[in-house]
């Protein structure tokens, strides 16, 4: 109905990947699906020039935009010129009802500060002294863009003298293409996003995807939305390889979802009674029941029925084929039963499963985001389980993101371990955790809104602490933990010495390769693929897909980069983490420093080996740097003084400008024959290169 009405549904529709109409003007008109609740007095009929009708209830106002929700708790963003003269009327008299929830960025850290040093006061101790500048500039460099910042970049910050250069600096950052590539890496990991998503099916598609939600800055709850309900073919559809990440295992998928979103450590009881928790394995199939009539399928018999006696061969097939057939849709009716070993007295092996929201807390069902009409329609059901799933009333929804993305600044987060959230309370802070939450529903689940708030707390540009024992107090956050970088830190901050900020520009482009083989039809035909053969032929295009199965110690190719490829060194493609491999080949630099193999959530480590001390001294990245053609050994040769070229390479390498000391030592061995390419050498195996302090 709504569709025909002309308002475009910002919980259902979606863009479609490859095309244009995912551009800066439909992300401009993209916002969160839900908002906090508002006075029912706002509600509204509201009318376009047509005649055509939409009863909602008034939720914001944005310059000529505003934002309603129907009954059905879904959002809608309308422009007030296309609907009639009484409409804007109505707006203008009803916009002071509407709840005010503006605060200066100033008094939104100032508020978590102030809950960061009740708990201090609690634990007996006090916040660190404030990080020094250059310290503070490279630990920010690092959080937000992922990279170190090149000397020039830290002198130019260091010689600003107005008051509010690091409140510019983060927004600078966080407007930078380098966030995007570091919240690429960080969501990589806690989606698992891998190239492969079946034998001959790539995620390409879904991976382009994701990093356009992150450019257009989608809202969480929007981007997680749109995750939970998106349909059609991963030729065409880049949201729905989500769902397909778990090929054939539904209730392993469900498993990961609840962990990741909601941190509700779920895990045991899709086999059985949680022995830790309450949840039950009645209560994990009556979640698992709104994808029930959910089919993720990858189509292996249709393409064994093609491939025998046809006129293509096999591996065309899956290439073609895979790709339409690996796809989500919803069925005419929910099929998950309770599986034949269920030993529970309330419900029988094989008894069909009614879908019921899980609940925390008995008053959580009271909240909206349990008032849907569950379980009637099949075709609903997962668009149910999403409103539940990202509605700002949803008990653990908001708790969660904050949660995760306080740990990505401070190195803990208020509550370990992040995927179990089961009692916030029993958080380090449960004043300081809740309010972190009502932030994120304050700032609509706009993340970057978010970051930038508790990027100017105190508590962040602390100088760091030392990660505590296992057996010590919980950590009360006088400042951030002291760090190792993450593998993506690590490389990107050596390229960004090897190739400068450059690096930046380097975007990889595969999805085309995808989508190049869609094919729009529900049934494909050996005739339809043979077509398809055809049409690839005439326009120059090979089948096979680039970036398939690839030799040994390869890494994608220079033509799948998007413009100037990026330069190579010794086989290594000199490119950021986001757009290389995902994950990288277990051989790589990124895997030997710890990215994950993306086989489970949350696994990128950051101990320290022997073979990443060998990487450091011997291997291609550090003659990459030591290179003559290296960014930072040309610009340090640029300095006729001696003692300039070292405070260039001090600044580079570590943030900082050396101390008296070991200037002169360094002149004494620079004197005795050490060259410049040595003196990188060193910086580059500090321990303070390669952590965040």
């Amino acid at each position: 109905m709504l569709a025909a009405l002309g308002f475009s549904s910002l919980a259902l529709v979606a863009a479609k990947p490859g095309s244009k109409r995912e551009s800066k003007d439909a992300a401009a008109e993209s916002k969160p699906v839900f908002r906090p609740t508002r006075p029912t007095t706002t509600e509204h009929v509201w009318s376009d020039a047509a005649g055509r009708t939409i009863k909602a209830e008034l939720l914001s106002v944005d310059g000529v935009h505003i934002v309603v929700r129907d009954a059905e708790g879904k959002s809608y963003r309308l422009n007030l010129t296309k609907l009639v003269p009484a409409d804007t009327a109505f707006v203008r008299a009803a916009e002071p009802l509407l709840e005010s929830v503006p605060v200066p960025l100033k008094e939104s850290a100032s508020r978590v500060d102030a809950l960061v040093s009740a708990g201090l006061q609690k634990a007996g101790t006090t916040r660190n002294a404030a990080a020094a500048e250059d310290q503070f500039v490279r630990r920010l460099y690092l959080d937000i863009a992922g990279r170190i910042p090149t000397a020039s970049e830290l002198s130019a910050h260091l010689a600003d003298q107005t008051p509010d250069k690091r409140e510019r600096l983060i927004d600078t950052l966080l407007g930078s293409t380098g966030y995007n590539s570091q919240l690429f890496d960080w969501l990589a990991d806690m989606l698992r996003l891998k190239d492969d998503l079946s034998k001959g099916v790539k995620s390409f598609v879904y991976q382009e995807w994701v990093k356009e939600q992150i450019a257009a800055n989608r809202h969480w709850d929007t981007l997680v939305y749109e995750l939970m309900t998106a349909e059609g073919r991963i030729s065409a559809n880049g949201a729905v390889g989500y769902l397909l990440r778990d090929r054939g295992m539904p209730l392993d998928n469900l498993s990961n979802t609840l962990t990741t979103f909601l941190g509700a450590n779920v895990a045991c009881a899709q086999c059985h009674d949680h022995p830790m928790a309450n949840w039950t394995q009645r209560n994990f199939y009556e979640m698992a029941s709104f994808f029930g009539a959910t089919e993720q399928g990858y189509g292996k018999g249709k393409i064994n029925q093609i491939t025998k006696g046809g006129a293509l061969d096999k591996s065309t097939v899956v290439t073609l084929l895979g790709h339409n057939l690996a796809r989500v849709e919803t069925l005419p009716a929910n099929k998950l039963v309770f599986p034949k070993d269920y030993k529970y007295d309330d419900a029988k092996p094989g008894q069909r499963v009614t879908p019921k929201l899980i609940t925390w807390t008995k008053e959580d069902a009271n909240t909206k985001a349990y008032s849907g009409d569950l379980g009637g329609d099949p075709a609903k059901l997962r668009d149910q389980f999403a409103v539940w799933l990202t509605h700002p009333d949803n008990p653990r929804f908001a708790v969660a993101i904050a949660n995760r993305l306080w740990k990505k600044f401070f190195g803990l987060g208020v509550q370990e371990p992040i995927g179990d959230l089961d009692d916030p309370k029993a958080s380090s802070n449960p004043e300081l955790l809740a309010h972190l939450a009502a932030e994120m529903k304050r700032v609509h689940f706009d993340l970057k809104a978010f970051q930038r708030i508790i990027l100017n707390t105190q508590a962040y540009q602390a100088q760091a602490s030392p990660t505590p024992k296992a057996d010590a107090a919980p950590y009360a956050f006088p400042g951030p933990l002291l760090r190792r970088m993450s593998a993506d830190q690590v490389w990107d901050s050596v390229l960004t010495l090897a190739v400068g900020p450059e690096v930046d520009r380097f975007k990889l482009r595969r999805a085309d390769e995808v989508r190049k083989l869609d094919i729009d039809k529900d049934r494909i035909t050996e005739a339809d693929l043979l077509a398809k053969v055809e049409e690839l032929k005439a326009a120059g295009q090979t089948v096979r897909m680039r970036g398939g199965k690839k030799k040994k110690g390869a890494e994608v190719r220079s033509d799948e980069f998007e413009g100037e490829p990026p330069p190579t060194f010794e086989g290594l493609t000199l490119a950021r983490a986001s757009e290389l491999a995902q994950p990288a080949r277990e051989s790589h630099f990124l895997r030997n420093f710890g990215q994950s193999d993306r086989d489970i959530a949350d696994t990128n480590s950051t101990e320290g080996g022997v073979p990443q001390a060998l990487m450091m001294m011997n291997g291609e990245v550090q003659k990459a740097v030591s290179s003559p053609g290296s960014m930072v050994m040309k610009e340090a040769g640029r300095f006729s003084n001696e003692e300039e070229q070292v405070q260039f390479l001090y600044l580079s390498f570590l943030g900082r400008a050396p101390s008296a000391e070991e200037l002169a030592a360094t002149r004494a061995v620079l004197e005795k024959g050490l060259k410049l390419k040595d003196l990188g050498w060193v910086l580059l195996n500090t321990r303070e290169f390669i952590f965040v302090q």
